[in-house]
């Protein structure tokens, strides 16, 4: 299940609105709608205020190999941080400290593993996007070029 169907599905298991939870997370009905529709890339701190909402365990939120879209380099914070107080979060809520710092780490993984999927993915975008426009530029330099005759003498 994905991160934003996960949400969706909590909410509704609250017996929340869209705009009930726009409003608790200081966001537009059509951002949270958004979030629901799997359009935004979401923050820890978002998503550490989602939790919240949900009385869940952030880890849970976001752990069970689902496919997440989590953008850890936000406002001011580095990506490395933010990681950090992931972590710090994590490790508060677990009652096993070893434990908790091998899941830790494992989560660090997975967000740079799906950070770096989200880059490819940026990237082929890009390359697609910069060949479509070459393409219209040698179209029209065909075009230009043909319009171009020499006049008789």
């Amino acid at each position: 299940m994905l991160i934003n169907e996960k949400i969706r599905l909590l909410r509704q298991q609250k017996g929340l609105s869209q705009a009930k939870m726009a409003r608790q997370l200081n966001m537009s009905k059509n951002g949270y709608g958004n979030i629901e529709r799997g359009q935004t890339n979401l923050s820890l701190t978002k998503l550490k205020q989602i939790a919240a909402i949900f009385d869940e365990n952030l880890m849970q939120l976001i752990k069970r190999h689902d496919k997440n879209i989590i953008n850890t380099m936000g406002n001011n914070n580095t990506g490395t941080q933010n990681n950090q107080n992931f972590c710090s979060l994590f490790l508060a809520s677990c009652p096993c400290p070893k434990i908790s710092q091998l899941e830790c780490d494992l989560a660090k993984q997975m967000l740079i593993n799906i950070q770096q999927s989200n880059k490819i993915k940026l990237m082929k975008q890009l390359k697609e996007l910069l060949m479509e426009k070459i393409d219209r530029i040698e179209a029209d330099k065909n075009l230009s070029t043909q319009q171009i005759t020499p006049l008789p003498q």
